[in-house]
């Protein structure tokens, strides 16, 4: 097993993990596109807001379980001990079906508070497409951590992929057959199951499987610390950044504006897993190996490593993205959806340059220093929060954006000066402004195009 982190194996599972988001990435851009194309921008706003929705009540019912999973199986690994892997494996299965059943009945509880202002299906569609979609996701998501803990990166590189697949010929086949916006949908709930089933069958024909033998003192604590500061940083990052603009823009301002809302976070998201998802799929599963290896100090030589390459390709987003955001979006989703443009920009920028924060956050994680991480994000959601309302009612869709990239950018300095301060780690300032200098020089001579 301890192959499976080596450093052939981790180059193999980068270029997994990226060519499946790749593709994973093309095939929902075009299944977006063609969704906005046949519904137009209030329908596909109302199809934006149950996919984000649906996401954000999947994170929920797994709070830290995926995180704190993927770190101490990890760790188990590189110490040697597959049974303790296992055990944590179904020490923490245990918790999600509780989390999950929680989850499922406050959204039942509270259904009538999300619904957006100007939906005009049933109610009952609303409630089952989301508690569908969040029950499956959710569940898919765990199998999926616990794959990437044994250094099986290839389960949630296939299930994605396959369900992108589908999700794209089946909304091709919608489209040409003018179907209504309840098909797509219905599709979305289909898209979430299909994804569930495919990581459960590939984990269990993996060998990977959940013991429930009880953990020793030492180790439940250990966990139980991890795991308490893990949800408080996941539910704090869930509610913060995005959050707050989305579920104020369908309550305030309207379908229309939570589609350009989504478009422009579709795209940026798109660009970050271009040219990080590879890297974020392997930092943690290395880090804890390394820390269960050689300490600190391998986890701090990953580290340094690791905010290099996340620089490099954030400052390659944030250019590219800026200067090719307005024929993207005009070509993709049409000269309707042209007001997406410039938040796309903002939003695209914002994220290229913050785009190290990944690695900062699993160095914490990796080295029990949840609660910083933890304390910095929930002091997050309250800037965002706070200038989310107070801007989003008022501006409408520029304060979403004014909101959002204000609180990006608070966060990633805190954790930045934070983590440097506090743990003294060395980062390779050298080579990052070298990086700056290029971007600068780069940017110059674009901007004269």
């Amino acid at each position: 097993m301890s192959q499976a982190f080596g450093r052939a194996a981790a180059a193999r599972a980068v270029l997994l993990v990226t060519g499946s988001s790749y593709a994973s990435l093309l095939f929902g851009l075009i299944t977006s596109a063609a969704i906005a194309r046949a519904v137009g921008p209030q329908d596909f706003g109302h199809y934006s807001y149950v996919m984000w929705l649906s996401g954000i009540l999947a994170v929920v019912a797994n709070n830290g379980l995926t995180s704190t999973g993927l770190r101490f199986i990890s760790e188990n690994l590189g110490k040697g001990d597959p049974l303790a892997a296992s055990n944590v494996h179904g020490w923490l299965l245990r918790r999600q079906y509780v989390t999950l059943a929680i989850a499922a009945l406050g959204f039942l509880l509270t259904a009538h508070l999300t619904l957006p202002i100007d939906w005009k299906l049933p109610v009952g569609v609303f409630v089952v497409v989301v508690l569908v979609s969040v029950i499956a996701k959710a569940r898919a998501v765990f199998e999926v951590s616990a794959a990437k803990g044994h250094g099986q990166f290839s389960v949630d590189a296939v299930a994605s992929t396959l369900m992108s697949a589908l999700s794209l010929v089946l909304a091709l086949g919608l489209f040409f057959m003018d179907a209504p916006a309840l098909a797509y949908l219905a599709l979305f709930a289909l898209a979430n199951i299909v994804y569930y089933v495919i990581a459960r069958h590939m984990t269990k024909s993996r060998g990977i499987a959940p013991t429930f033998n009880a953990l020793d003192n030492e180790s439940r604590r250990r966990i139980s610390v991890h795991l308490v500061w893990t949800i408080v940083l996941t539910l704090a990052a869930t509610f913060g950044n995005k959050a707050s603009e989305t579920y104020l823009l369908s309550k305030y301002v309207g379908a229309a504006e939570v589609g350009f809302f989504a478009i422009a976070t579709a795209f940026t998201r798109g660009g970050v897993e271009m040219l990080a998802v590879g890297l974020n799929a392997v930092l943690m599963p290395l880090m804890a190996h390394g820390f269960g290896q050689g300490g600190t100090a391998r986890v701090h030589a990953i580290f340094s490593n690791s905010v290099r390459l996340f620089t490099f390709g954030g400052l390659l987003l944030a250019g590219v993205g800026f200067m090719w955001a307005d024929v993207v979006v005009s070509l993709m989703y049409g000269h309707q959806y042209r007001d997406a443009t410039n938040v796309l920009r903002v939003l695209i920028v914002v994220a290229g340059v913050t785009l190290s924060q990944s690695a900062f956050g699993a160095l914490l994680s990796t080295t029990d220093n949840q609660r910083a991480r933890a304390g910095v994000a929930i002091a997050s959601v309250l800037v965002s929060a706070t200038t989310a309302f107070i801007l989003v009612p008022k501006l409408g869709l520029q304060g979403a954006v004014i909101s959002s990239a204000v609180s990006s950018l608070l966060i990633y300095l805190a954790v930045c000066v934070g983590i440097v301060n506090v743990m003294s780690v060395k980062l390779p300032w050298r080579e990052l402004s070298r990086l700056a200098l290029a971007a600068a020089l780069a940017s110059a001579l674009a901007g004269t195009l």
